[in-house]
């Protein structure tokens, strides 16, 4: 599993089979939410609990 403080902007990690890339933490520290967006463009916030338990990193291939 991934850790929040690990997290790479731009990065693609799946979440509950769908593919994520990672945008930036929310602005609000107490909540400690991190927002994604998907392949459709939508937004979502994801908490510290559901990363640590659920976030998987997805390896990219290079183009060659």
């Amino acid at each position: 599993m991934v850790e929040p403080k690990k997290l790479i902007r731009g990065k693609l990690y799946e979440f509950r089979g769908v593919q994520l890339r990672y945008s930036h933490p929310c602005q609000y520290a107490a909540q400690a939410r991190f927002a994604f967006i998907d392949s459709k463009g939508r937004r979502k916030e994801l908490g510290t609990l559901l990363l640590k338990r659920e976030l998987l990193e997805v390896r990219e291939l290079a183009k060659n």
